[in-house]
């Protein structure tokens, strides 16, 4: 799971009313692609034209699917890619599972299409991946989007490298030598957890069993041992991080203490945990999307898709 922050500039609070899960958001119709191809350890699907082109980049397991709603709505004024990662969702595994390759993917795709100043967009895993870029070359983009993926894992957040990097062989472990029956389970209960809606969540469980597994595992690995904060400052393209406020019943990855706090009291202790991950980012905004868990896409379209145009908006 990846949960909690980004700071320092403005910190929005979205109180829409009216936006509900769609329990059919995965059957949202797209448009065909123009092309589909592997770049690197990438999978992407290249939909509609228009700048700045928006690349799209799912979470751990996930496949572009996560993002139809995203694809039907930005494809009729942007250029959009969706990738997938290798090993993720049917694509193929590749030879070198890690965020060092996605990296330089990334990098292939902007420079193979020539991409001025596009928008980079992630889920968890996906966020990270994000982040990261923007670390890394924020010059050559407009924008970043994180829903709720962080720079550093937020429940190893105050471990040292060495009790990260531990953590993260113990998860690769654990994700390789578990039984298919007991990996299916507990994928499964995971991502119930993470959206409120039960079928709709019953529906994503299943196709992130499509992953390969060391995919899955390496990818997490990675993820685990990762720490992007003293690289913050250097996140200086315009960011925001969308992030779940969950109503009750509170998942229990959540602290106990969540369940008897007012939602404003909730609202207020998710800001502050994220703001304690990202603190050195100077263009980075917190944006606390009431009624969701990690899926926000998922739990709140219409506000998800209106944060993003509001932000797509401002970069012009």
């Amino acid at each position: 799971m990846q949960l909690r922050t980004f700071a320092l500039s403005t910190i929005a609070c979205v109180l829409l009313l009216g936006s509900v899960a769609r329990a059919d958001i995965l059957d949202t119709p797209i448009p065909k692609p123009a092309w589909t191809k592997m770049i690197g350890s990438l999978q992407v699907q290249r939909y509609g034209s228009g700048s700045p082109a928006l690349i799209l980049v799912p979470g751990l397991s996930c496949g572009a699917w996560l993002f139809r709603d995203t694809i039907a709505r930005e494809s009729k004024t942007h250029a959009v890619y969706a990738a997938t990662l290798a090993g993720f969702d049917g694509v193929p595994a590749g030879n070198d599972d890690s965020l060092d390759a996605v990296d330089a993917s990334l990098g292939m795709l902007i420079a193979g299409e020539k991409l001025d100043h596009p928008v980079l967009i992630g889920h968890s895993l996906g966020g990270t991946v994000v982040l990261r870029y923007g670390v890394e070359h924020a010059a050559a983009l407009a924008g970043v989007v994180s829903v709720d993926g962080t720079p550093v894992f937020p429940a190893l957040a105050s471990a040292t490298p060495d009790i990260r990097r531990d953590a993260a062989k113990q998860f690769y472990t654990a994700v390789m030598k578990a039984a298919p029956a007991q990996y299916a389970t507990q994928s499964t209960e995971t991502i119930d957890s993470y959206i409120t809606d039960q079928t709709l969540a019953a529906r994503v469980a299943a196709l992130t069993l499509r992953s390969d597994r060391h995919a899955v595992a390496s990818y997490g690995r990675d993820l685990y041992a990762s720490d992007l904060r003293p690289q913050l400052p250097q996140l200086t393209v315009r960011t925001i991080l969308i992030v779940p406020v969950p109503a009750p019943p509170i998942p229990a990855y959540y602290p106990p203490q969540m369940a008897t706090m007012s939602d404003d009291e909730r609202r207020t202790n998710t800001v502050g945990f994220y703001q304690t991950l990202i603190i050195g980012a100077p263009s980075l905004t917190i944006m606390p999307v009431d009624n969701s868990r990690h899926f926000v896409m998922f739990d709140q379209p219409l506000i998800f898709a209106q944060l993003l145009d509001t932000f797509l908006a401002t970069l012009h």
